[in-house]
């Protein structure tokens, strides 16, 4: 632990220096970055829409009141921005792979984690972080729930966070043992996307599928249904319990494919 400590500044110093090469690079096309964002807003203000026009004929959307439901659909969108940003360089994992570039990495001195999970922020989604953290806590605060009830949503975020964090982890263990990236990791985002509205508006045995098979629909619905004393015990211990097995699964997976992985010169 003193060792981990004791190396975190220097990680930090080449977390930095991968931030600002991303950030050059990105910069270099502004045309796909203002095309690309553009893109982004239009699904959100069409989603946005969709739901706006679900409340005018209903004041419910299965049990969830307007207000509950547009915190979710926030979160949602927090999340998929933050994440997007953070682990970008797991999109980018194919072309290292055929390339033979991890190679380059992998004796680097310096767990390859650090580049090839997280390898710098993402500009294109760090405004749309911001506007989704102000939406968040602009509803958690419009029917405010107590300073515990708030305590407790976070805490369910940050467990949301390490859920998506071993998704991620996942994927690039399984593509160092197939060489295929993108069929992964957009089956992910398409899972993931239907996290966006309350899982119950799905009929069974989707609900149930995606409540404790693959629990993507756990990461909204925690941290909300907690705020809001909606959430059974049971099913908020569960997420906790499966959140910590899934990423020490994911990161010993991880490591084993490391194992397996031959160089491009082998």
């Amino acid at each position: 632990m003193k060792a981990w400590l004791k190396e975190l500044p220097y990680w930090l110093k080449i977390f930095r220096g991968y931030s600002l090469l991303s950030v050059r690079t990105v910069l270099e096309s502004r045309t796909a970055l203002v095309l690309f964002a553009l893109g982004k807003l239009i699904r959100f203000l069409f989603f946005f829409g969709i739901l706006i026009l679900v409340f005018k004929k209903t004041s419910q959307l299965s049990g969830w009141t307007s207000t509950q439901t547009f915190l979710i659909f926030f979160l949602f969108n927090f999340l998929d921005s933050l994440t997007q940003m953070i682990f970008r360089e797991v999109y980018r994992f194919r072309s290292l792979l055929i390339s033979g570039n991890l190679d380059l990495i992998l004796t680097k001195p310096h767990p390859p984690l650090l580049k090839v999970l997280l390898g710098g922020i993402d500009l294109i989604d760090l405004g749309f972080i911001g506007i989704f953290f102000l939406l968040v806590n602009i509803f958690l605060f419009w029917e405010f729930q107590g300073w515990l009830n708030l305590l407790l949503f976070w805490l369910f975020f940050a467990n949301s966070l390490v859920i998506l964090t071993s998704v991620h982890l996942l994927i690039l263990a399984l593509a160092i043992f197939t060489t295929d990236v993108d069929h992964t990791i957009f089956i992910y985002r398409d899972l993931f996307r239907l996290g966006q509205f309350p899982v119950e508006i799905y009929q069974q045995p989707l609900t149930f599928l995606f409540t404790f098979v693959l629990p993507l629909g756990l990461i909204t619905i925690l941290p909300v249904g907690t705020y809001y004393w909606l959430t059974n015990w049971s099913v908020a211990i569960f997420g906790l319990t499966f959140s910590l097995i899934f990423f020490c699964l994911s990161l010993t997976l991880w490591q084993r494919a490391l194992r397996f992985y031959q160089s491009a010169s082998s």
